[in-house]
C-alpha cells in the first residue's frame, strides 16, 4: 500500500513539490509515496477510482512540471535500492545519479551518466541521458539492460531485449510517463579510472572567439569539454565563460602537452582561473543529493534546448551575446551551455532506440533560475528572456530538442523530441496503451 499523503498532513509541504519547473505552482489532491511495484498498481488504481489526474516522480527535475499534478503524484523517491553484482547494478526508480556512483565508486565501476547528484538516474535513462562519459561510453540508455514497469491496466512486466522489444526500444529514449511506470531498471555498468577535471574560466569579453574555436574543436573521444556561458544571479558580480569537463589521463599533464600542429592560436587571455586535477567519478556525488526542499513557494528552473550540426555564425554568436549581458535583474541567474556531442552518441543507429539525435555535433541548452520571490514576481520576464535567448540560434538549429529538457512553448514538440522514430513510437503506444491512461502536456498521443 503507497504512503498516502494529504494536504492536512504535516509532510504535505515538503512532499508537493520541487524547486524546480513554471511560474504556477501545482498542488497535488494527494501524494502517493510508492515504494515498489505493488505500490505504484494501487496509485493508479486509486488516481483511476477518484478520476484525478496524475504524474509520476523519480528525481522530480522535470523544467515543465511534467512531475507534478493538481490530482495525484506517484512519489517513487521511497523506491532507493541498489544491487551490484559486479557488472550490472539494479536501481528503483527513485535512486539519483549521486547515490549510484557512491554505490559504484568502491569497485571502480560508473553508470555513464550526467553530473548533476539529485537526477534521478531511471528518468534520465528513459529520456536519453548524456554527461562526461558519454562520448566514450554512449547515453545512459544505452547501458539499460531491463525495467521493470507497471502497465495501464495493472500488469507488471519486465521489458527488455527479449521480453517485450519493442517497448524496450521505446523505452529508451521516450520512456518518461508514456507508456507506464518504470519501478526498477537494470544497469550495465562500465570501468571508472581516474580522469583529469578541467575548470577553465574568463571574462565574458573572450566569449566570441571562444565560441568560435569550441565550436571547431574536434574533441577526441575520451575527452569531453562543455562550453557554458555564466550569468550571476547578482547584477554587480562579473559574468564568464567556462570551460568545463573531464580529460580520460591520470594526470593532466596529458592534456596540456597538446602537439603545436594539432592547435590554433585565438587572441583570447590567459584563463582568469584554471583547475586540472584528476579525479574519481563518483566525485560528482560530494554535492547534496537531495534538492533542498522547503515548506515555501518553491522557485523556478527551466531550459530550452536545440541540436546543432553546424557552427553558429559569427553574427547570431554576437547578436546572443548582447541578449545575454543585457537586463540582468537581481535574483535571476542565466546560463547557455555548448555540450559536445559525436563519438559513441553517433556511433549507435538513430533507430536503435528511440533515442533519434545520434549524429548532432553538438547541443545547446539556454537556462535561467530564479528564486521563490522571483519566480512570484517576474517567473514570466525570466521565461520572455529565455525564449528570446532561444531565438537567436534557433534559425541555425536542426529543430531537434532533448526530450528530457521539455519546453512548454516548443511548437511541433513530438516531431522536436522524437524526430524519424515518432511513427514507431505511436505504434508502441497504441499497443500499450491503447486508453491513452498516460498522458500529460507533450506526451505521445495515439495515431
Amino acid at each position: 500500500m503507497p504512503d498516502l499523503v494529504f494536504p492536512d498532513d504535516d509532510r504535505y509541504a515538503l512532499s508537493r513539490s520541487q524547486f524546480i519547473g513554471r511560474p504556477q505552482e501545482v498542488l497535488p489532491q494527494a501524494i502517493a509515496r510508492c515504494k515498489n511495484a505493488d505500490d505504484v498498481r494501487e496509485a493508479l488504481e486509486l488516481a483511476r477510482h477518484e478520476g484525478w489526474e496524475f504524474a509520476i516522480r523519480g528525481g522530480g527535475h522535470s523544467n515543465a512540471c511534467h512531475s507534478s499534478s493538481s490530482g495525484l503524484v506517484l512519489d517513487l523517491s521511497p523506491a532507493d535500492e541498489i544491487t551490484f553484482d559486479g557488472t550490472r547494478v539494479t536501481v528503483g526508480a527513485g535512486v539519483r545519479v549521486g547515490q549510484v556512483a557512491q554505490h559504484l565508486a568502491p569497485h571502480e565501476r560508473l553508470v555513464p551518466s550526467g553530473s548533476c547528484p539529485s537526477v534521478g538516474l531511471v528518468g534520465a535513462a528513459l529520456g536519453g541521458g548524456f554527461g562526461s562519459h558519454g562520448r566514450q561510453h554512449g547515453l545512459t540508455c544505452d547501458h539499460l539492460e531491463s525495467v521493470e514497469i507497471v502497465l495501464a491496466d495493472g500488469r507488471v512486466i519486465t521489458a527488455d531485449a527479449d521480453h517485450e522489444p519493442d517497448l524496450f526500444w521505446a523505452l529508451r529514449g521516450a520512456g518518461g510517463g508514456n507508456f507506464g511506470v518504470v519501478t526498477k531498471a537494470v544497469f550495465r555498468t562500465v570501468s571508472s579510472p581516474a580522469r583529469t577535471h578541467v575548470r577553465l574560466a574568463w571574462p565574458i569579453a573572450h566569449a566570441p572567439e571562444l565560441i568560435r574555436r569550441w565550436q571547431r574543436w574536434p574533441q577526441p573521444d575520451d575527452v569531453s569539454l562543455e562550453l557554458i556561458l555564466l550569468s550571476p544571479d547578482h547584477p554587480d558580480d562579473p559574468q564568464q565563460v567556462v570551460i568545463i569537463g573531464a580529460v580520460q589521463d591520470d594526470e593532466h599533464t596529458g592534456f596540456l602537452d597538446i602537439p603545436p600542429d594539432l592547435v590554433e592560436t585565438a587572441r583570447v587571455s590567459r584563463a582568469g582561473a584554471a583547475q586540472l586535477h584528476p579525479t574519481p567519478y563518483s566525485a560528482v556525488s560530494l554535492d547534496p543529493i537531495a534538492i533542498p526542499l522547503t515548506t515555501d513557494r518553491p522557485g523556478m528552473c527551466t531550459s530550452k534546448t536545440e541540436f546543432f550540426d553546424d557552427p553558429l555564425p559569427d553574427d547570431a554568436i554576437d547578436a546572443l551575446l548582447a541578449h545575454f549581458t543585457a537586463g540582468r535583474v537581481h535574483g535571476e541567474l542565466r546560463e547557455v551551455a555548448f555540450t559536445p556531442w559525436g563519438g559513441a552518441y553517433g556511433r549507435v543507429p538513430s533507430g536503435a532506440t528511440a533515442f533519434a539525435h545520434r549524429d548532432a555535433a553538438y547541443l545547446v541548452k539556454h537556462t535561467v533560475l530564479v528564486g521563490p520571490v522571483g519566480a512570484a514576481r517576474r517567473g514570466h520576464e525570466a521565461l520572455d528572456w529565455l525564449a528570446r535567448s532561444w531565438q537567436l540560434t534557433h534559425p541555425h538549429g536542426t529543430g531537434r530538442s532533448y526530450a528530457n529538457f521539455p519546453d512548454p512553448a516548443l511548437d511541433n514538440a513530438l516531431t522536436s523530441y522524437y524526430s524519424t522514430n515518432l511513427d514507431r513510437l505511436t505504434a508502441v503506444k497504441a499497443a500499450y496503451d491503447p486508453e491513452n491512461f498516460f498522458r500529460f502536456a507533450q506526451s505521445l498521443e495515439l495515431g
